[in-house]
């Protein structure tokens, strides 16, 4: 059971694991609408005029329910290295950024997280292409049995660089969406009227909303390609 410190304020590692748990729980709430995103990615719904319920519902009458969560296990427990990696890689590029006195401006900041963020997926890049193909293969038909039988499986038929397949993809499309959150976060400074540190929780919470939204769509192409090379040796 957690327990709290004095100041009324959990430690670092408790801090992680709460910052873990709840994206896993966020992530197994949306991995049915990832799951139909994916599948229109790679060209595995039935016609371009499919939408995400259709194309749920189609998994789960041929498949059952439990395959509108494939692929979920594996997204969660990457989310723990992935963590790791990005706090150990931000901690550096901060101090790269840091001036003669130790400070960082907020841009800087955006742009060693955006950095820490791109080393993190780089990193654990084989758990995200072997997530992409347990969403794409038939769950009554796995040619993957899990996270170990899938990395084993495309090492030995596909070898090593199978694994990152579509690697270069996340790096082109993180320039865009570290560009897109840039610019969403410039304007809206402009249009709250004030610095970001004195911005309301539900300030916050727009321009948060706003930056993944903006980020998203402009890097969704370079996703696309990222997905459809990732299946590439699935018939």
């Amino acid at each position: 059971m957690a327990t709290w410190r004095r100041d009324g304020r959990l430690t670092g590692s408790q801090r992680f694991l709460c910052a873990g748990l709840a994206g896993a729980f966020s992530l197994s709430l949306t991995a049915p609408l990832e799951l139909a995103t994916v599948l229109a990615q790679v060209g595995r719904v039935q016609s371009h005029s499919q939408g995400l319920w259709a194309t749920g519902r189609r998994v789960w009458l041929s498949e059952g329910p439990r395959a509108l969560w494939k692929g979920n296990g594996v997204a969660c427990l990457r989310l723990f290295p992935c963590s790791v990696v990005q706090l150990a890689a931000y901690r550096k590029f901060v101090v790269l950024f840091m001036d003669d006195l130790g400070r960082i401006s907020q841009w800087s900041s955006i742009v060693a997280g955006s950095l820490a963020g791109m080393v993190s997926t780089i990193v654990t890049y084989p758990t995200d292409l072997i997530k992409t193909r347990l969403i794409v293969q038939n769950m009554l038909e796995p040619s993957y049995r899990g996270l170990i039988h899938a990395l084993s499986t495309i090492y030995q038929q596909e070898g090593f660089l199978a694994l990152y397949r579509g690697a270069s993809l996340t790096v082109l499309g993180a320039v865009p969406f570290s560009a897109g959150s840039l610019l969403v976060y410039m304007n809206l400074e402009k249009i709250w009227t004030g610095p970001r540190d004195r911005f309301s929780h539900l300030q916050n919470f727009a321009t948060v909303c706003v930056a993944a939204a903006v980020s998203q769509a402009v890097s969704f192409p370079f996703d696309t390609v990222k997905r459809k090379m990732q299946v590439r040796s699935i018939g």
